[in-house]
């Protein structure tokens, strides 16, 4: 049985370093120095974290976890299994991945070029590449700046589980709005960069100048093109129908429980006297982040939207509270430059609360955010949020 999601704090306390000077021995190389890079905690399912090593003299990135593996998977990945009383770790080095196995090829140029040649019927050499997210044994990205016959592009890979990739692929497809996207074979999906500007450059403004303004009706205008066919996809539960695992989630990070119990309580109050909502097509995860415009001064149109992962039928409100969500985040993360995004947010979350009832949808921008603050490594922007949130769902009466 492998540990569950308590494992966090010893992947990442002191006794990291003895789980890997061990998992090392195993090829007589010594390890020299560690720390942890990334975290990635499931509830009900694997803890990974990722480490900076150095061993042997060499720098090396390594991967701990708690998931279970098969035989033929462990060989593959090459991964070292330690088992103690506590449970079952498997470690193993990146770029290897057990359930990932276009990651190595996607993560070498040389190796990566000739499969971005295949898929786009081009010559292409590959001028840089970059990690951009790297989730273990679920989702890696990368942007790469290519050069062909017809100039440079920019591409982003994304390397997901093999049986995933078509579905990704058809959303793709069927979504008008969407940059192309191509296979490039053992889970590797190549997307096109998107036409347009992304929506965060028009709302940050390091100069001290306001945002671009954006119209909530040309968003909703975005959202009434995605495609109705989308409806017929595997629905996934929205944020809001899991606040009660973001709260456990929150809480697990060291947030203060009553407050986090009593947020949660107000919000599933809430959505629990909500009515009924058509089911529609939805992004999943609509956010400044994956949205491009026309201009980003003057924008007037949507030009593309990006990350369709989560493409599939839901509530039209749940788009929504997702957007103003991370809207309402952004100062939090640079003060300066989204100095002016407050009242961009506070516009959209009237308009769209004027369309689908504003206590509701207060309710479930709430809920996005308490998901923000779950998943917030910083301790005082997660107490930020957690404020904001309180905020939304109860805010202070005009005087």
């Amino acid at each position: 049985m492998a540990i569950d999601h308590a494992a966090a704090p010893l992947l990442t306390g002191p006794r990291a370093g003895e789980i890997l000077a061990t998992a090392l021995a195993t090829t007589e190389v010594e390890l020299e120095s560690w720390k942890v890079d990334s975290v990635n905690a499931r509830p009900g399912a694997e803890t990974s974290v990722g480490y900076d090593v150095v061993a042997g003299g060499e720098r090396l990135y390594l991967v701990a976890s708690t998931v279970e593996l098969s035989d033929e998977q462990r060989a593959a990945a090459k991964a070292v299994r330690l088992a103690s009383d506590e449970g079952e770790v498997h470690v193993w080095r990146h770029p290897a991945d057990p359930h990932l196995p276009g990651l190595a090829d996607a993560c070498i140029p040389e190796t990566l070029a000739p499969r971005l040649s295949a898929a786009t019927g081009r010559s292409i050499t590959i001028e840089s590449l970059d990690m951009m997210v790297m989730r273990p044994m679920r989702r890696a990205v990368l942007r790469v700046r290519t050069v062909a016959e017809d100039g440079r592009r920019n591409w982003y890979v994304k390397v997901v589980r093999p049986e995933r990739a078509e579905a990704m692929l058809a959303r793709h497809r069927m979504c008008e709005l969407a940059p192309l996207a191509l296979d490039a074979g053992d889970g590797i999906v190549v997307v096109q960069e998107a036409h347009g500007i992304p929506m965060t450059r028009a709302l940050h403004r390091p100069d001290g100048s306001d945002p671009a303004a954006i119209d909530p009706q040309m968003l909703l205008a975005a959202m009434d093109r995605l495609p109705d066919e989308a409806t017929a996809l595997e629905r996934r539960p929205p944020v809001p129908d899991r606040v009660a695992q973001y709260a456990r989630m929150a809480v697990t990070e060291g947030l203060p429980e009553e407050r986090v119990e009593a947020l949660e309580r107000r919000i599933t109050a809430v959505l629990a006297a909500a009515p009924e909502h058509p089911t529609v097509a939805t992004h999943g995860d609509l956010h400044a982040a994956n949205i491009y415009l026309d201009d980003a001064m003057a924008p007037t149109r949507v030009e593309a939207l990006i990350d369709l992962d989560t493409l599939g039928p839901g509530r039209r409100i749940d788009d929504c509270a997702c957007m103003v969500a991370h809207m309402m985040v952004l100062p939090q993360l640079d003060a300066e430059g989204y100095r002016g995004v407050p009242p961009v947010a506070a516009r959209m979350l009237e308009a769209f609360g004027d369309q689908f009832g504003i206590d509701e949808l207060r309710a479930r921008v709430s809920a996005n955010i308490l998901s923000l603050v779950a998943g917030s490594e910083d301790a005082s922007v997660a107490a930020a949020w957690l404020e904001t949130a309180e905020s939304v769902i109860e805010p202070v009466p005009a005087s």
